[in-house]
């Protein structure tokens, strides 16, 4: 194997990319380039891990070399020795480097190893990866403490009007209606950079899907029925921002048992295609009872289900979003996301060492009395039950500071929510 061609054909492509017009991702800040730590950027397949790196790593003015095992000619690479050999051929092509970049490295058995001693030589090592159970294992196993984890998601909404050059700021009235269909047009397809910038989308989604379960999930994970796996992925996303009834489904898909499709749903989750979320308790051993799942992009949503682009359930697409929001936070706001179910129903609470810091109420449209009422009383249902006075209800466009029962309730438009700053998005911090 031409290990010196491949990787002068491979800095060749990277070379010819028009970096500079890519969308700056948020995360990009959070590469610690100086680290003696492997940066591990793991996420869903296309949702921009590669150009993120390469990103930072130009930014920092860092002389690295560049791997891509996702290539494949490189698919079949075994560890050690041609490890060794392809990192020669590295050092021929790119000169004396101090950092290297090895993209979708858990192709190849073994390559924890192979990180371990770069690390050991003193190279500043970053790693992508579409599977975090494969890497979280291996690295945990052979890099205890030496690697620090950040995960990507697809664009979060600030960064897609960046990507479509729509002003995120003004508050003029075009500027408005501008976002709003920006808003319209991102709760349909999704955060994926590379959906917009194809002819056909729905084939590209369709192609990225299935390596995501047949691939990421059926080969890495050895799944005896890829069919179950496939119709019980489609379920989920079907009824994308609610519970997850392991039996009913079972029954549904011939399964025995739910012990198959819970290990299944975990299995979507290390591929980053689903989030659970699990019912609030103070007893923690009985949060996993319950679960709701939320899609990590909703373009697969409306290219996979029977869900329509057109008009159809809005307020669960706002509220997927409202989630990817929060999960994108829960790290720098040092919390944890639960819903909160018990004669009311509450979609997020969010919760700091078993103490309630805030309830997040979603409902797209408020203007019938019965609906306003009901979401309202819900939140201050919860807020005697769970002891909390931070509450807030998100709308796709009313705002407003409303006040019940002593209590206050601000009422946020979702553009304003998606829009709103997270401690982690600030580059000084």
């Amino acid at each position: 194997m031409d290990f010196l061609q491949i990787l002068t054909d491979q800095k060749e492509e990277m070379d010819a990319l028009p970096w500079g017009s890519y969308c700056p991702r948020i995360r990009q800040y959070d590469l610690d380039l100086t680290s003696s730590l492997a940066q591990v950027v793991v996420g869903m397949r296309r949702s921009g891990k590669t150009t993120l790196c390469h990103q930072a790593l130009r930014a920092a003015g860092a002389h690295y070399a560049y791997i891509n095992f996702d290539d494949e000619i490189l698919a079949n690479l075994s560890a050690a020795p041609q490890l060794n050999d392809l990192l020669l051929a590295a050092y021929a092509v790119y000169g004396d480097f101090t950092h290297i970049f090895l993209d979708e490295i858990q192709n190849i058995d073994g390559w924890e190893l192979f990180v371990n001693r770069l690390l050991r030589r003193g190279l500043r090592v970053v790693l992508t990866g579409s599977n975090s159970h494969l890497l979280s294992q291996e690295l945990g196993t052979h890099l205890t403490g030496r690697y620090r984890e950040i995960e990507l998601l697809p664009l979060s909404f600030a960064e897609y009007l960046s990507f479509a050059k729509i002003d995120d700021g003004s508050q003029s009235t075009r500027a408005l209606a501008r976002r709003e269909e920006a808003y319209q047009t991102y709760s349909r397809q999704g955060g994926l950079p590379e959906s917009y910038q194809v002819a056909d989308r729905r084939s590209y989604l369709n192609t990225l899907y299935n390596a995501i379960l047949f691939k990421d999930v059926t080969r890495r994970f050895n799944v005896r029925y890829p069919k179950v796996l496939a119709q019980f992925s489609s379920v989920l996303l079907d009824n994308f921002c609610r519970e997850v009834n392991y039996l009913e489904i079972s029954k549904m898909l011939g399964v025995k048992g739910t012990h198959t499709l819970q290990n299944y749903a975990s299995h979507l989750e290390q591929a980053f295609l689903i989030r659970l979320v699990p019912k609030f308790s103070f007893k923690p051993l009985r949060r996993q009872q319950s679960e709701k799942a939320y899609a990590m992009d909703l373009g697969m949503v409306t290219s996979f289900t029977g869900i329509s682009e057109n008009g159809d359930n809005l307020g669960w697409r706002l509220e997927n979003l409202v989630f990817l929001k929060l999960y994108s936070g829960r790290a720098a706001g040092d919390y944890d996301i639960f819903y909160w179910k018990n004669g009311c129903e509450v979609d997020f609470v969010l919760v700091r060492k078993q103490r309630v810091l805030q309830l997040i109420q979603v409902c797209y449209d408020l203007s019938t009395p019965k609906t306003r009422q009901r979401e309202i009383n819900a939140l201050l249902k919860a807020s005697e039950q769970l002891f909390c006075n931070d509450l807030l209800l998100i709308t796709h466009v009313e705002k407003a500071t409303e006040k019940h029962n002593g209590k206050t309730i601000r009422l946020l438009p979702v553009t304003d929510f998606l829009l709103k700053p997270l401690v982690a998005e600030s580059p000084n911090t």
